[in-house]
């Protein structure tokens, strides 16, 4: 072979050495990038569906956020400037092993959506933001200085939420992240993929490293997400229809879906059990999370089971019973709910009934069997109020009680009270009401609502009826320079009960919502209003005679250019 050959085959050997020895972010091959839809809310953890699913809202009731554990986040940077991340970060904040600077700065938004599903679950957390991939992906060797970075600087943990194939500069890396897992305590977390493969993706695979899969909003393996005899735990990572809500740089929110989101729910879990116990290995806490974890199947498909921030935060008794009905009857009241969403450390026992008539003072009064989710209070008397509330219990103790629950036995229904609540906001398009429900639907279910609304000519007049599950209405109908006020009333099946009132609201002059208000045109000079102005030629014709001039003078200049 001649010495020019050897030179090109040693040039090509280091350019797939280079290729092989990248690694791109987990969310790539499903677009986990994107940001779906409109901008949405950040969650409480307590309500949307992921943080549900994981006994996060439980958690935050033991006490438990994470105080104490510093979180290296190795991503595309963070936005440290968020409003919901800035009093969260590590006081040096991080560093950027892409642009070998001191500004981790997020300007892609993986980075940032992942640091805020750490902080819902662990907000007390701090946060290291390491920058070791940009859209384009990135290189095994600033994982591994990264990985140096955050070992020199106190992380408890470490979230990766990326990855790639096996190659010899990945096995390098995986020295480094063992070495921080054995000599400093570290716990590692990182996504396991969205191949839908069972080809183990590193730093996923490494045998320090937590994997992690992704389940949708059903606790099903999400269609996208790899599996096999490496994976170690499941956590929500969305779908198309039920996605993960969090921060985006520029103060803003939005959804994804990947293992990418599922892996930070862990690394949360795993921070409010470091904080909770920190005299417990990096050992220690990786079993306990594994021992817990509620089994939801097929062990390849999510290895111990879906992580258990619950049982993280130190949870041992059942957590509330779910969806608890109140219905009172003639001389009765009818219980119902459903059972927890987490026994706790022993089978649910049976559940407990407790009766009052201040919503702050409830009195026990019978047990039930861990089957009998009902229960009939035949010791009430008509036209009393009374607040009731239930518990379950194991032999480690009693759950948290149920919000007390109001309830009024009659003979027969009457009309329900007065909404609670009523506002009303001047928005751009139009003003919105929103009210609550009545404080008691008189013994009949709420079938409607009739919003009334007082104006221009200072009556009140009925404006629109909804249905009983609709709690908001926009009014589009109003007109600059005018005070509204408006009024709600429930409906049952005897009648239509009391109105409750808002505030005044006042539309100011020249704001017009549109459609339906008055009508919206261009801004026109004063001589020009009160004229029909044919708006599709008019557009046509100045058109035309804006290329005539751009023709003209290209014309011209190439009649008098000089050579």
């Amino acid at each position: 072979m001649s010495k020019n050959n050897t030179y090109k085959l040693l040039v090509l050997n280091a350019v797939i050495l280079l290729f092989v020895s990248c690694f791109i972010p987990a969310g790539v091959s499903i677009d986990t990038y994107e940001e779906y839809g409109e901008e949405t809310e950040f969650p409480y953890p307590g309500d949307d569906w992921a943080w549900s699913m994981i006994g996060t809202g439980y958690a935050h009731q033991m006490g438990e956020y994470g105080d104490g554990v510093r979180i290296a986040v190795l991503d595309t940077g963070i936005d440290y400037n968020h409003p919901d991340l800035e009093d969260k970060m590590w006081e040096d904040i991080g560093y950027d092993f892409v642009d070998n600077d001191d500004d981790p700065m997020d300007h892609h938004g993986h980075g940032t959506h992942v640091a805020g599903i750490i902080s819902s679950v662990a907000p007390e957390a701090e946060l290291m933001a390491l920058r070791v991939i940009e859209e384009e992906g990135g290189d095994w060797i600033d994982l591994s200085q990264a990985v140096e970075y955050a070992r020199d600087n106190g992380a408890d943990i470490i979230s990766m939420s990326f990855g790639g194939q096996d190659s010899p500069m990945a096995r390098a890396t995986e020295i480094q992240i063992q070495n921080a897992y054995t000599f400093d305590d570290i716990l590692h977390v990182a996504a396991a993929g969205n191949a839908d493969s069972d080809e183990e993706f590193y730093p996923a695979g490494y045998d320090s490293v937590i994997s992690v899969s992704a389940v949708d909003s059903d606790g099903e393996k999400a269609s996208y997400s790899n599996y096999g005899d490496w994976i170690e735990m499941a956590a929500p990572g969305g779908d198309s229809q039920d996605r993960i809500s969090s921060t985006l740089p520029d103060e803003s929110y939005g959804e994804k879906i990947g293992t990418s989101m599922a892996a930070p729910f862990v690394t949360g879990a795993a921070a409010l059990r470091r904080s909770l116990k920190p005299q417990e290995s990096n050992d220690e806490v990786r079993e306990f999370l594994q021992e817990t974890a509620i089994d939801i199947g097929d062990e390849e498909l999510y290895g111990y089971g879906l992580v258990n921030a619950y049982r993280a935060a130190g949870g041992e008794v059942p957590t509330m019973v779910q969806e608890l009905k109140v219905e009172p009857d003639d001389s009765r009241v009818d219980l119902s709910w459903e059972l927890p969403w987490y026994p706790g450390v022993s089978e649910i026992e049976g559940f407990r009934i407790y009766r009052g008539e201040d919503e702050g003072d409830l009195e026990y009064i019978e047990d039930t069997g861990v089957n009998e989710t009902y229960y009939e209070d035949s010791e009430v008397e008509n036209e009393a109020i009374y607040y009731y509330s239930v518990t379950a219990f194991n032999e480690e103790g009693e759950s948290f009680r149920v919000t007390p629950i109001r309830a009024v036995p009659r003979e027969e229904p009457i009309e329900p009270f007065a909404p609670e609540d009523v506002e009303a906001e001047l928005l751009e398009d139009g003003i919105k009401i929103r009210w609550e429900e009545p404080i008691d639907d008189g013994g009949s279910p709420i079938i409607g609502y009739n919003i009334y609304r007082e104006g221009e000519n200072g009556e009140m007049e009925f404006l629109i009826e909804l249905d009983g599950e609709t709690h908001e209405h926009l009014d589009e109908t109003i007109n600059p320079d005018t005070e509204y006020r408006y009024a709600v009333s429930a409906v049952n099946d005897v009648g239509e009960g009391e109105r409750s009132y808002s505030h005044w609201v006042e539309v100011p002059e020249g704001h017009v919502p549109g459609p339906n208000g008055d009508e919206v045109g261009p801004i026109l000079p004063e001589w020009l209003e009160d004229r029909e102005i044919p708006v599709v030629p008019t557009i046509i014709v100045l058109s035309g005679f804006l290329l005539f001039i751009m023709f003209s003078v290209a014309l011209y200049r190439r009649r008098n250019r000089y050579y």
